[in-house]
């Protein structure tokens, strides 16, 4: 056993760049595994653990309305009430600088920070906010640059209130400024009084029920619903949250969906680059094996002293691999849960990810070395020393003498050599295609996702005509607002459409909306070119309509319902009716975080709910669509509304332009994470072309040195191993792009099912073809590069010598 160590070590040791580019084989997927597997276990238990710890209400429920404390404290009498917490939450304007612009903002009031039930904030720095004193939400502070000691300003009825940070504040449940959301605040009772909230009053309830089932949380939302509609309290929005799931968990399936993927291929081309590998140890030893084996060594002496190589080279490779890939998954656990507001500060290894880890260096490689050791261990001591190593059938095939043909035809008589030598060794050649072609296919399809997504936006975008929309916190009468809108030179069309929170029911029972936001009626004209949703089944609204209605595709599905049924929608104190549906839409989640719109012609809305001439939210278009002209605006119309005391609903208040900023700002980290790991698919493809040319270099050793013998100068040689690696590149390049054809749809459709509820609108990237056809040509040179060096230096003494 000490002659194999010894043997073992001197291989190890004599042969460093081998050594370095086998552990580098190894690690390189090993790397790949423990930090894919690594981020999804830390993303997935990360966000949940912290959604468990806010102890988050199951019903968030926000009323037109406010009510006092012993209203809210009597819905704990309710069957099925484990508990009511009392809030508020407040959409103003503000501003950090008295010379600068208004922004939009919201300031969260607890009762008492230090006794909160559900959906705990919890103090970061300073102190809870008290009077004058405010909180600014910890991702809010780092976006805005916004901390202990600065002044906010906030403006109420057209007066300015200046607030001064006291405290950094965490939020469980805001939407990250990186994604569009509002900069987010904190007051007490007091200093939400200064606002325009009369202490004692309560727009908000955080609501637990016992036992806890998605099913229980809308019986009990809908006796709250109807308790406080009978004392004149109309309910806006009713949220529901699951309580051992993150509510960012949706967004990051998708995520998870392409990451899965991406482990399974980093596994399975650290097999093959194993394989690949150790056939060029094997190849490089050849002789050696018929030395040992002319001297009395047995093909299992020799199979034991190539696999121990193997196991100390998995296990070197684990050691460069295991903190490496625990780093990597951390700090980009670490980035994205900050985005998520989740506190990710403390360095954590991931016991799947280590599993997977060890597995894949250690049982894979010995797995895969098994075939080419056993291979070269069965060789007779005559095959092993007489193993010249260049392939001695080439050329005995029909298709080895058409490449020869072709290449003698087409090609100069270096890039010939090249394209045959590249084929010598069909086996190794597929399996080096192998890597090159995942790594293609994987970048192609990664960018195809991209292009995907991008498309599929810029249709969503082009499916709203309007320019921007202004939301009002009550009803306004229709009329005035359209004369105050088409006032400006610069506002070409307006409309009010009329939104009222509805509850559907169907043979006296509530069913379930898409995504738990509650239901909106919205009456709007038929023929109205400000928005048309993408409709997935039936049709849209046209003119003459009665009382029809199209729907979301998600709530029909989850309750069998189907185009031409008839529902009932309740409205509260505006009574009920029967509805047909017509038509299901499908929403392209990102800058809709809001109700589920119900769309019904504006006409059968008002015969239903007598609401005559009046609407909720005032849709515009403008003869200069940019950002800034539409920006202007809008803003001047909010300011011209507040002044007559008809108050802005920030939350249903955006420009589109802005919209699509926003939704592309969700993307982008998702976008970045993809395209890191396609570049990381083009690194592990690089390491495998390199062991197969290294393992050329060295079978065509006497070959070498018989070019050199007859004239052949160092740059044709290096030339020479050059185009073999370019022309392997190009062959890969030309096998991955069908590939990605076949694949890239059917992983568009999953990640846009989990990140949007609806497939992507497939675009297949014709830009992303080109590129890699760059990156792979760069890639092979600089793979081709390091062999090629090596080639040059072989001289003739030494090729004479060699074996």
């Amino acid at each position: 056993m000490d002659v194999i160590w010894h043997k073992v070590w001197h291989d190890l040791w004599h042969h460093k760049a081998r050594t370095l580019l086998v552990i580098l084989s190894i690690a390189s997927g090993v790397f790949a595994i423990g930090a894919i597997f690594g981020m999804v276990d830390h993303l997935l238990g990360g966000m949940d653990s912290a959604h468990q710890a806010s102890q988050p209400a199951h019903i968030n429920i926000f009323l037109n309305t406010p009510i006092d404390r012993d209203t809210a404290v009597s819905l704990t009498r309710l069957p099925g009430v484990a508990g009511v917490e009392p809030a508020n939450r407040l959409s103003l304007r503000y501003k950090t600088n008295p010379g600068g612009d208004w922004q939009d903002g919201t300031v969260t009031m607890r009762s008492d920070y230090d006794a909160q039930e559900y959906d705990l904030v919890t103090l970061q720095a300073g102190a809870w906010p008290s009077g004058m004193q405010i909180g600014v939400e910890r991702l809010t502070s780092q976006f805005y640059s916004l901390d202990i000691g600065d002044q906010v300003i906030f403006q109420m009825d057209g007066t300015d209130r200046v607030f001064t940070i006291n405290g950094r504040i965490r939020h469980p449940f805001v939407k990250p400024p990186l994604f569009g959301g509002e900069a987010h605040f904190f007051a007490d009772a007091a200093g939400l009084a200064r606002l325009g909230m009369p202490e004692g009053q309560f727009a908000g309830l955080l609501v637990r029920v016992e036992p806890y089932s998605r099913a229980q949380a809308e019986e009990v939302a809908g006796a709250i619903r109807e308790r406080l509609s009978k004392q004149g309290y109309n309910v806006a929005v009713t949220i529901y949250q699951e309580p051992d799931r993150h509510w960012g968990r949706d967004f990051v399936d998708g995520l998870m969906i392409v990451l899965r993927v991406m482990a399974v291929v980093s596994l399975f081309l650290s097999v093959v680059l194993v394989v690949n590998t150790f056939t060029a140890v094997i190849t490089q030893q050849t002789d050696q094996i018929g030395v040992i084996k002319a001297i009395g060594g047995s093909s299992g002496i020799i199979t034991q002293t190539y696999l121990a190589g193997v196991l100390l080279l998995s296990l070197l490779a684990l050691a460069v691999a295991l903190p490496l890939g625990a780093l990597a998954a951390f700090a980009s656990s670490r980035w994205f849960l900050n985005l998520f507001n989740v506190n990710f500060d403390t360095l954590q290894f991931s016991p799947q990810a280590i599993m997977w880890q060890v597995a894949a260096a250690t049982a894979v490689p010995l797995l895969a070395a098994l075939w080419p050791v056993l291979k070269g261990a069965n060789l007779t001591v005559r095959e092993a020393i007489a193993t010249y190593g260049l392939g001695g059938d080439f050329g005995s095939s029909r298709f080895d003498r058409f490449i020869d043909r072709l290449s003698a035809r087409f090609l100069s008589s270096v890039y010939a050599t090249a394209l045959g030598n590249m084929f010598r060794r069909k086996g190794r050649l597929a399996l080096t295609q192998l890597v090159l072609v995942i790594a293609g296919v994987m970048f192609l399809v990664v960018m195809t996702l991209v292009a995907s997504t991008n498309h599929t936006l810029d249709n969503e975008m082009a499916r709203r005509g309007y320019d921007a929309r202004i939301g009002f916190v009550r009803d306004q009468r229709s009329e005035r607002v359209l004369n105050m809108a088409l006032a400006l030179p610069e506002v070409t069309a307006a409309e009010m459409w009329y939104t009222h929170s509805a509850t559907i029911l169907r043979e006296g029972e509530q069913l379930r909306d898409s995504a738990g936001l509650g239901a909106q009626l919205t009456g709007l004209p038929p023929d109205s070119a400000m928005r048309r949703p993408l409709i997935v089944d039936g049709r849209w609204l046209q003119p003459g309509d009665g009382r029809v209605i199209v729907i979301n595709a998600d709530s029909a599905e989850k309750n069998g319902i189907a185009v031409g049924d008839v529902i009932r929608l309740d409205l509260g104190l505006l009574g009920s009716a029967e509805w047909q549906v017509i038509g299901t839409y499908r929403i392209i989640s990102g800058a809709d975080f809001a109700t589920e719109p119900i769309y019904a012609p504006l006409d059968a809305v008002v015969s239903v709910t007598k609401q005559a001439n009046r609407g909720t939210v005032l849709y515009l278009q403008t003869n200069d669509p940019s950002l800034a002209a539409v920006t202007a605006v809008t803003e001047r119309l909010k300011n011209e509304f507040e002044a007559q005391h008809m108050d802005v609903a920030l939350f249903t208040t955006a420009v589109k332009l802005d919209e699509r900023a926003e939704i592309d700002t969700q993307f982008a980290s998702v976008i970045t994470i993809l395209l890191s790991l396609a570049a990381l698919m083009a690194l592990v493809g690089g390491i495998g072309l390199m062991g197969a040319l290294s393992i050329s270099v060295v079978e065509r050793t006497r070959e070498i040195g018989v070019l050199r013998a007859i004239g052949a100068s160092s740059p044709t040689i290096m030339r020479l191993f050059v185009m073999e690696g370019v022309l392997q590149g190009l062959f890969s390049w030309c096998l991955a792009i069908p590939l990605a054809l076949l694949f890239s749809r059917p992983l568009a459709n999953a990640l846009g099912r989990a990140m949007t509820g609806a497939e992507l609108d497939f675009a297949f990237s014709g830009t992303a073809v080109l590129i890699w056809l760059l990156v792979i040509l760069v890639v092979s040179a600089l793979a081709a590069i390091l062999p090629a060096r090596a080639a040059t230096r072989i001289s003739v003494r030494q090729s004479l010598a060699y074996a």
